[in-house]
């Protein structure tokens, strides 16, 4: 890949199961990085702090459950980063303070159980709101009670 982009770096890789490191200094754009890495399970913490994009990074990983807190204060989109994520327990209380993208971040994330309401109560709140925020939380928790109790705090404009 160039210097600064590891776009589709392991796209579609489905006998992927782990990333145990990557050298991402600079790099400022992972979009769709592991998308459709579906038996991808643990990722290792990157340097993500030049990052700016990570649309799609970790689309459709369904295997995965847990994800480090990623250094995103740089980060401007975020949409569909962890869509279809279906076994993802919790989101990490990213730093959402740049995104003006977040739609579909956590499409279908069916079985969270915490860390969505939270994420919600910061961006929300922030300076400059996300902009795009269309169903970034849609089905995100709902096989959880937690989740689904989470779930049920989040405006509608940011599910539907």
């Amino acid at each position: 890949k160039s210097d600064n982009n590891f776009d589709y770096l392991l796209y579609g890789s489905i006998n992927v199961i782990e990333v145990l490191g990557a050298n991402t200094v600079g790099i400022i754009n992972m979009y769709q990085m592991f998308s459709g890495c579906i038996h991808l399970a643990k990722v290792a913490i990157f340097n993500t702090t030049s990052l700016t994009a990570m649309s799609g990074m970790f689309y459709d990983c369904r295997a995965l459950t847990t994800v480090p807190l990623f250094d995103t204060s740089n980060v401007i989109t975020m949409k569909i980063a962890f869509r279809g994520c279906t076994n993802l327990t919790a989101i990490p209380l990213f730093n959402t303070a740049k995104v003006i993208d977040m739609e579909q971040a956590f499409y279908n994330c069916r079985k969270v159980q915490t860390g969505a309401l939270a994420l919600y109560q910061q961006a929300s709140t922030q300076a400059t709101p996300p902009k795009y925020h269309f169903e970034t939380f849609y089905n995100c928790g709902s096989n959880t009670e937690t989740g689904r109790a989470e779930l049920a705090q989040i405006p509608s404009n940011w599910k539907e």
